[in-house]
């Protein structure tokens, strides 16, 4: 793990400030517990001090009013490396809660990470869909099928963004085995509850 600093503990800070006041979707859970779990996977497979403060503002630009925190505030407190890895993972802001609208973030942010290659970018990537298929199948053990009415679309669609994801990145290069073998097997996990939702 990388070693504590001022300028990690400013960014924590920061991402906690920014998200204050969020939540899990379908939870109580304070939204900042997300890109907490997301820095912390990231340093499993790379330990490096600007992807871990990059996870940690990965959902920044798309859920937190620019006059918050923003693209400009990024660069300004910590630098350009880490505002890229922020814009390669992040989806375009449209706020139109349709089909449509979800379809084409979701095809922007695969397009875009399909043609990204700086490792840490990918990583964060990763990590954040390992995060997010995690708490389904955590969720999926106390709700069941229920666990889907938290998401904009259905079940379908949102298995179909971490399998196109997984497509996206799993032969780009200086990607840690581990880091895709990880992401395949929880992937594997979610599938499952939808061939027993079928069953």
């Amino acid at each position: 793990m990388i070693h504590f600093s001022s300028r990690l503990n400013h960014a924590i800070r920061v991402a906690s400030r920014a998200h204050e006041g969020q939540f899990r979707k379908g939870s109580d859970t304070p939204y900042i517990a997300h890109p907490m779990a997301v820095a912390m996977i990231t340093q499993q497979y790379l330990e490096d001090e600007d992807m871990f403060i990059a996870a940690l503002f990965h959902d920044i630009l798309e859920d937190v009013p620019k006059w918050t925190y923003s693209r400009d505030n990024i660069r300004e407190d910590f630098g350009e490396e880490v505002l890229a890895i922020v814009e390669d993972v992040s989806e375009p802001n449209i706020n139109i809660p349709v089909l449509a609208a979800w379809t084409e973030r979701k095809n922007y942010y695969i397009e875009h990470i399909s043609n990204t290659n700086n490792p840490k970018s990918i990583l964060v990537s990763i990590a954040d869909k390992i995060h997010n298929m995690s708490e389904i199948l955590n969720d999926y053990s106390t709700k069941g099928e229920d666990v889907w009415q938290n998401f904009h679309v259905d079940k379908g669609r949102e298995i179909w963004f971490f399998e196109e994801v997984f497509k996206a990145v799993k032969n780009k290069e200086g990607i840690p085995s581990q880091a895709i073998d990880d992401y395949a097997r929880i992937l594997a996990q979610l599938k499952e509850l939808d061939d027993r939702s079928y069953g």
